[in-house]
């Protein structure tokens, strides 16, 4: 008996296995198979139901006017009899994509559902074969790499820096796809990867509110020659479809200051620590640790010696200037630390950077909600579906909970209203974690939120102070941001064990964000024994320069940034149009951009050569 469904458009041909569920891609003569050691199910907090294990299931052969698939309808899952869903894989006709769309019907009863994994991995044991992931900056996975792949952070959420952007592919030989997650705000990815490999790598999709009530879709681009490099252009071309894609160009237009930060140096200094018994970070051997302060003025005596020095352009961000401290007691933040010299001397810092020709922004927080802040009211906290507050005590300022993210602009605005009429001259606002962390739902019955709400609600913040003539920057480079994220603290590289740092996100959207790089080594995101300078140079990114070191490591830093600043003038703006390995030791690479500009960097003699077309 034949086992399998098969339709067939143009060079490709889908197949579907009735009993396995196994799908068989065949594209120009290139046959990809999911794994039937990983088939389609359902988990719930009692464990997990194959699809294939549904009492009702049926496929047709559908063809519509956008192309030929094979619809196929579950019903009576096990302990799932309540619910009724639907499968629908089809070649698209335009694009020759492949598309899986989970469709559901009813809902599960009286069950907890905690997600959904469709569609299965694909086979890929070739020993030459590597899975390109979008963890934080990107790597690429060997399928032979000899360590076991990490958990992602955030359950793999996608949105977050799990996953900077919502896509992984794979290539074997020179063929390969690219998955693109079309709901990314409730997706999460897997990857499976023991040491040695190889590697099954696959989407989780999550309830939304407690609910799966809406379809999931997985775009499949298969392509018969391609690298890496060809991956990223096709999700590029695939977000300039969606709007996603903004260019700095664009944002330029919209906030003019902005020409003012390519080839700026990033200088980041605080006022005021002040961490709390309570958290994690307190040190109880040494309490005197937990509290520092530093005057306004001094930080502007510090910023007149920099410029005095040589430093052209920089930006100043600036951490603990409120009263309470860094990272303590937020929404309500302000005043400006009064032993530092309250809103005054706050005023006089803005007025030395613009008299400097600096640009001049603040550290600011709106997803922490501390329960020692003046207004805090634990019912416009986030509530989780059994009415409980998540809860913890990990940063400076203690106990918290998270702000509901449908209030998150308002007290952007309320802040900011202050500020400005206080006279403090903002050129930037750094909003923390927004493009780090993963999106949160919120089930309070008088402010309901969903995931794909939050990051609305998230966007609205950076929409605001665009408004105001003022540049966004946050914490990582998400890209659900990038309609109005101008930059970030930095997008680096996930550790050493997840597999060979790759600029992923940048061949995609450099021409869209600016990011720092710390120039030392062994920083936080810098691949181990790897100068950060080089990377920045190699990233066509900007540098950060530390006015608190030793004078000859100054003058080292200030040689760098200003490297690093004449390039990123120059190519800042432009598409990355190439990454590419010069020597199998991975220590030779070479970037290319729109101009013909090309960056090549050697890690271990530590040099580097830019070169014109």
């Amino acid at each position: 008996m034949n086992d399998w469904l098969s339709v067939s458009l143009d060079a490709v041909e889908l197949s579907l296995n009735v009993k396995t569920l196994e799908i068989q891609v065949c594209f120009s003569g290139i046959t990809w198979k999911t794994d039937d050691k990983y088939a389609p199910k359902v988990q719930t907090q009692g464990g997990t139901t194959p699809f294939s294990a549904a009492e009702r299931v049926s496929h047709e052969i559908k063809n519509t006017g956008l192309g030929t698939g094979i619809l196929s309808s579950f019903a009576g899952l096990g302990g799932l009899s309540s619910m009724s869903f639907y499968t629908w894989v089809w070649i698209e006709k335009s694009s020759k994509d492949i598309i899986f769309e989970w469709i559901p019907v009813t809902e599960a009863k009286n069950i907890r559902l905690e997600k959904v994994l469709y569609p299965a991995p694909f086979e890929f044991n070739e020993t030459d074969g590597y899975t390109a992931l979008t963890f934080m900056q990107g790597v690429l996975l060997p399928n032979n790499w000899q360590k076991e792949f990490p958990k992602f952070p955030f359950g793999g959420q996608m949105c977050s820096e799990a996953a900077y952007m919502p896509w992984w592919g794979q290539v074997r030989g020179d063929s390969g796809y690219i998955a693109i997650v079309e709901q990314p705000w409730d997706a999460a990815m897997y990857v499976e990867h023991p040491a040695g490999g190889p590697t099954r790598a696959g989407i989780s999709w999550l309830p939304s509110l407690g609910e799966m009530n809406y379809k999931r879709t997985v775009r499949l681009s298969f392509m018969p020659h391609c690298d890496y490099n060809d991956l990223c252009k096709q999700y590029r071309a695939y977000v300039k479809t969606t709007g996603l894609f903004t260019s700095l160009a664009e944002k330029a237009a919209r906030v003019p200051l902005l020409e003012k930060l390519f080839g700026s140096a990033v200088i980041h200094l605080g006022i005021k620590s002040n961490t709390k018994p309570e958290s994690r970070y307190y040190n109880a051997e040494n309490p005197e640790k937990n509290h520092s302060l530093t005057s306004f003025s001094a930080r502007a005596a510090q910023i007149k010696a920099v410029k005095a020095m040589g430093l052209q352009k920089a930006y100043l961000h600036l951490d603990g200037w409120g009263q309470p401290g860094y990272d303590n007691q937020h929404p309500d933040y302000l005043p400006p630390c009064e032993e530092a010299g309250g809103w005054k001397e706050l005023v006089s810092l803005s007025q030395v950077c613009r008299e400097s020709g600096y640009l001049f922004g603040l550290h600011d927080q709106y997803r922490d909600y501390y329960l020692d802040a003046e207004t805090y009211d634990p019912q416009m906290a986030v509530h989780l579906a059994d009415g409980t507050r998540y809860e913890h005590a990990i940063w400076a300022g203690g106990r918290q909970n998270y702000l509901c993210p449908s209030l998150q602009p308002k007290y952007v605005r309320r802040n900011f209203e202050e500020l400005f009429q206080h006279g403090v001259l903002l050129d930037a606002s750094y909003l923390d974690v927004f493009t780090c962390n993963e999106p949160d739902e919120c089930a309070h019955p008088l402010h309901r939120v969903t995931r794909r709400e939050c990051l609305y609600y998230r966007r609205m913040c950076f929409d605001y102070l665009l408004s105001q003539g003022i540049l966004t920057s946050s914490e990582e480079a998400a890209d659900w941001a990038m309609n109005a994220l101008v930059f970030c603290h930095w997008a680096p590289y996930p550790s050493s064990d997840a597999g060979i740092p790759v600029p992923l996100f940048n061949l995609v959207y450099h021409d869209c964000i600016i990011i720092p790089w710390m120039l030392g080594k062994e920083q936080w995101g810098t691949p181990p024994g790897q100068l950060g300078f080089l990377h920045a140079l190699l990233n066509g990114g900007i540098g950060y320069f530390n006015p608190e070191c030793g004078e000859e490591e100054q003058k080292t830093q200030l040689e760098q940034v200003q490297a690093v600043g004449a390039l990123h003038e120059k190519i800042g703006g432009l598409e990355m149009v190439r990454h590419e390995f010069l020597s199998d030791d991975k220590s030779l690479q070479r970037t290319t951009f729109a101009d013909g500009t090309s960056v090549r960097v050697d890690f271990i003699q530590e040099q580097y050569e830019i070169s014109a077309d």
